[in-house]
């Protein structure tokens, strides 16, 4: 059944991807038949379109049906084919040596969006009847933990639904007889002896196995191997970047950062006017945040909130409904707009475009103490996105924020940070990860 299922799948995905070349490729023929060539010059045109169209929704995971909510499946097949048929148009332009009438471009990006939806919707239902929700069994050493996950896991309630919950002190035997009735494991906080023992077992019976990571546990996952004598070793990597690597990186944000204000410059002096008409207050919000090695800078916003907002002297991340928030400041929030200033802080070295996002030294120092390994972050330079901030969202637990941003560090290379400005993109379109913490708490936080 299960092999029947993925073929079934991989050829559902397969002629959707054919769909969207094939309306692509009917468009160019009725809007621009000039740009057809002769003999090979259109398979080299096809072969470019579709190198382009698999860059794209490999990026933006338009084919992740059963990873991902529809939600957020259908946006990025919005963006993926905005981009590639932008990319298509300028090079057929290049080609004619002129630009050609934009038009026919967007009656095809609306031809292949009606028939992208549907079929996206008809692939996720297809999905979930080859592989209906699967028995969930959770096995906790804290049962606030078990609380909070359980209500994530029920948010997927198409792809899991929790048959029990226990305790890791529960007889090895009873929870062996659980794991064997359910489909999937959930470990939440188990010990470690205890878990390995309960993973061997979910090995050996063919039943996956999803466990929380933990600091150790992450970098473990990132480690290489390396051969003491004949005895295999992990080699965790510490951060440690080659200074290649790093000089292409400064060099990514110098150009990036350079082409981002010249680019976004009247935007820029839009809001500026915008934000100082308003209130007659000063637009540009200065606040000192943490980079490497826990070096202090000066980050320029564009201000969003009432100039009052903290005279109360206690620091504070937005809460949901801030009253705070001015009319202009909740539409550049929305749109990311009050991030842009933070190029010349990237132009400047004291950020990068990609890196963990830069606490306050107040909420630092707050999480710090509950999470000593918090101050990790300050391995690398902060950043404007990341995997965190991707991943993640405002109002994130620090905990968990701490996880994504250790990923970032222990696996950082160039191209990851190049795809991760490429769904910065994404974001920019999904409000809720600009979701502030709770009316009345002062960091993200979770009280015990």
């Amino acid at each position: 059944m299960k092999n029947r299922g993925a073929t079934g799948l991989f050829f559902a995905k397969t002629m959707l991807f054919i769909v969207v070349l094939g309306a692509f490729f009917v468009g160019q023929k009725i809007f621009y038949e000039e740009t057809l060539f002769y003999y090979w010059g259109n398979y080299i045109v096809l072969l470019l379109y579709t190198a382009n169209l698999f860059f794209t929704s490999t990026i933006y995971h338009g084919f992740r049906f059963g990873s991902l909510d529809l939600r957020e499946i259908i946006p990025s097949w919005i963006l993926c084919l905005i981009i590639t048929n932008g990319l298509e148009y300028l090079q057929l332009s290049l080609l004619e040596s002129a630009m050609l009438p934009v038009k026919g471009f967007l009656i095809v990006l609306l031809a292949q969006l009606a028939l992208v939806i549907p079929l996206a919707c008809l692939i996720d239902r297809l999905y979930y009847r080859l592989n209906p929700a699967q028995e969930a069994l959770i096995i906790s050493g804290d049962e606030k933990k078990a609380r909070e996950y359980s209500a994530i896991i029920l948010q997927h309630r198409k792809k899991f639904k929790i048959g029990s919950i226990l305790k890791q002190d529960e007889p090895m035997q009873s929870l062996k007889e659980s794991i064997d009735s359910s489909d999937s494991v959930f470990f939440l906080d188990v010990d470690e002896r205890q878990r390995g023992a309960l993973l061997e077992y979910c090995f050996l019976k063919d039943k996956r196995a999803y466990i929380l990571p933990t600091f150790s546990g992450v970098l473990l996952n990132t480690a290489g191997v390396s051969w003491i004598s004949n005895t295999p070793m992990f080699l965790p990597k510490a951060a440690i970047a080659e200074p290649v690597s790093l000089f292409a990186k400064r060099l990514l944000d110098i150009v990036l950062s350079l082409l981002g204000i010249i680019l976004t410059s009247w935007l820029m002096l839009i809001t500026l006017a915008a934000i100082r008409l308003s209130d007659r207050h000063p637009a540009i919000y200065k606040q000192v945040r943490l980079t490497k090695g826990g070096r202090r800078f000066t980050i320029y916003k564009f201000r969003s909130m009432r100039p009052d907002s903290e005279d109360d002297g206690v620091p504070r991340l937005t809460a949901k409904g801030d009253a705070r928030i001015t009319p202009v400041g909740r539409l550049i929030r929305r749109t990311r707009i009050d991030e842009l200033p933070q190029l010349f802080n990237v132009l400047s070295g004291a950020m990068s475009l990609v890196g963990p996002r830069p606490e306050r030294p107040e909420i630092a120092g707050q999480y710090e103490e509950k999470y000593p390994s918090f101050s990790f972050r300050t391995k690398v330079k902060a950043g404007i996105t990341g995997l965190a901030q991707i991943y993640g969202r405002y109002n994130t637990a620090p905990e968990e924020k701490l996880l994504l941003d250790i990923m970032y560090i222990e696996t950082f290379s160039i191209w990851q940070d190049v795809k991760l400005l490429l769904q910065t993109v994404k974001v920019l379109f999904i409000s809720s990860n600009t979701e502030g913490i709770e009316e009345g708490e002062t960091t993200a936080m979770k009280k015990d």
